[in-house]
């Protein structure tokens, strides 16, 4: 089929740039403006499912690292139906420092590299704790939920236009239903003027 061909290549694509083991500055690739959630590998997500087929439906991430802050975008019924999760992420770090066997102190002197560079290395692990939730309807209405749970966000890939990030571990959920995002998924995410040029910022 079509599809599944398309598909594989992009999923081919994917796994390259993860495999290239890029650092990135999470000034410029995590901070900033909405990044859109276009492709997915794994079980398919919560917000995912949520929105109906018949309209464009937004979905995606915003982060701002001033003060830690991230919300989670999910259109149901495009911008007329929405629904929001907000919350605070921080610092897990790298997964594996990078160890040379013939040198036992370059561990350490990568880590101090790091401290001193605005780069940082891939993959690296974020935790991201959700603290609240709410659905609007057409931008006059909101209905707050009540919705709390934990999550690592590991980045495999990152750039000022497109980042990849993967779930090591399912959504822990406190507070609320649903399975939000399971072990393993894996979501690619552009900037949102790339993809939408028609984008109004209200987030």
């Amino acid at each position: 089929k079509e599809g599944d061909a398309l598909n594989n290549q992009i999923n081919s694509l994917v796994q390259a740039l993860i495999s290239s083991k890029s650092s990135f500055n999470p000034t410029t690739c995590i901070d900033g403006p909405l990044f859109a959630s276009i492709h997915f590998i794994g079980n398919t997500p919560l917000w995912e499912k949520i929105g109906a087929g018949a309209v464009r439906n937004i979905k995606g991430q915003k982060y701002t690292l001033d003060d830690n802050s991230f919300t989670n975008y999910a259109e149901i019924w495009g911008d007329n139906m929405c629904l929001k999760a907000v919350g605070k992420f921080s610092e897990i770090g790298p997964v594996q420092p990078v160890v040379d066997e013939n040198n036992p102190f370059s561990s350490i002197a990568s880590l101090f590299a790091n401290k001193q560079s605005s780069l940082l290395p891939t993959p690296y692990d974020y935790e991201a704790r959700v603290t609240g939730a709410s659905i609007s309807l057409w931008n006059k209405f909101t209905l707050n939920l009540s919705i709390e749970g934990t999550g690592t966000v590991r980045v495999l890939y990152a750039d000022e236009s497109l980042r990849i990030f993967l779930s090591p571990t399912d959504t822990n959920v406190t507070k609320g239903a649903g399975d939000w995002e399971s072990e393993g998924l894996i979501v690619v995410q552009v900037r949102v003027g790339l993809v939408y040029d028609d984008w109004v910022d209200n987030l």
